[in-house]
């Protein structure tokens, strides 16, 4: 895809051309209800008495873009199935953890993709020994500096099946500060680590009109500007 051919000469569009094409491929073939739509992103860590989960919630979009040079073409059913297990692989990269000072790794690593659209991805860890854990996400750096992310700690460990759990503490991640600390050890130890709910910078604040809204503009306005430049270039070309 990205080059056609006549029969007096070629031409091959720009790689940015290219990967837009290929987001607005996405889009269409992802669907259009979504609980997110751009670089939205929600991070749940779960403590058992005998692990600790993370799971990560984001767009197709944004988890094609973790992929890369190796996400498939589109998001249908193929290419999820394409998809999956290059998902799983880079699941583990999405945080660096330590705990007590130590990087702790994983153990198993998934991702689904679950009923809204929503790619979810799981990081399962050995239940920490020492305390504070720290996650730091290495993702942001493929995003934009408007881009933030929410994460919560949930304490599982007497109640494992219940659903109704409060969080014990959250906040939120953005390029300026994509680490979250928390501890088990006491009740003081939240406060005391510095992991009180952090306020979303001001550079974050939601636009007026919805962001999924003003992101499919940009998009589909990007699509026309490519199709008239397309046939533009052809009609060059028979000339």
């Amino acid at each position: 895809m990205g080059r056609f051919t006549t029969h007096h000469s070629q031409f091959t569009l720009p790689r940015p051309v290219r990967r837009l094409i290929q987001l607005c491929l996405l889009l269409l073939t992802a669907g259009t209800t979504r609980a997110h739509w751009g670089n939205e992103n929600d991070t749940e860590v779960r403590v058992y008495a005998d692990r600790m989960q993370v799971v990560v919630r984001t767009s197709i979009p944004l988890a094609w873009t973790i992929l890369g040079a190796q996400a498939p073409l589109v998001a249908d059913e193929r290419g999820r199935d394409l998809a999956r297990p290059r998902l799983i692989a880079a699941a583990s990269g999405l945080f660096h953890v330590t705990a007590g000072g130590k990087p702790i790794t994983t153990t198993k690593t998934d991702c689904l993709f679950e009923v809204e659209d929503d790619v979810a991805f799981v990081l399962v860890f050995e239940r920490p020994l020492e305390w504070p854990v720290v996650l730091n996400a290495t993702f942001f750096p493929l995003l934009s500096n408007l881009d933030s992310g929410t994460i919560r700690v949930f304490d599982f460990s007497a109640s494992p099946f219940n659903s109704d759990l409060k969080p014990l503490v959250e906040g939120v991640l953005h390029q300026g500060n994509p680490s979250f600390t928390f501890s088990l050890e006491s009740p003081e130890s939240d406060v005391a680590h510095g992991v009180e709910p952090e306020p979303v910078p001001a550079a974050t604040a939601e636009p007026a009109w919805p962001r999924s809204f003003i992101t499919v503009f940009i998009i589909l306005a990007g699509c026309a500007v490519m199709a008239l430049t397309w046939a533009w270039l052809r009609s060059r070309q028979r000339h």
